[in-house]
């Protein structure tokens, strides 16, 4: 089990997407939200996910997919 967190970043019509549903739906992780600002057409969330490494990979790489910019979190940014 590992725990992990990721700077997401959409635009256009991703931000009217329901992304998390659907990363929910596919992947046996746990989402917990940490930040998120959606202004306009542009959005950015800050999200933890805890699973499996190998589950954590490939939800990183569906969203990428979908367009969605992942990166990770080196430092503590998003406490809270």
């Amino acid at each position: 089990m590992s725990k992990q967190r990721y700077w997401l970043s959409l635009d256009g019509n991703l931000c009217k997407r329901p992304l998390i549903w659907e990363l929910s739906r596919n992947f046996d992780l746990i989402f917990n939200i940490r930040n998120a600002s959606i202004t306009g057409e542009i959005g950015i969330i800050g999200i933890e996910l805890e699973g499996d490494v190998e589950v954590i990979k490939e939800a990183v790489s569906w969203l990428e997919a979908q367009g969605v910019q992942v990166e990770p979190v080196e430092i503590s940014t998003i406490e809270g």
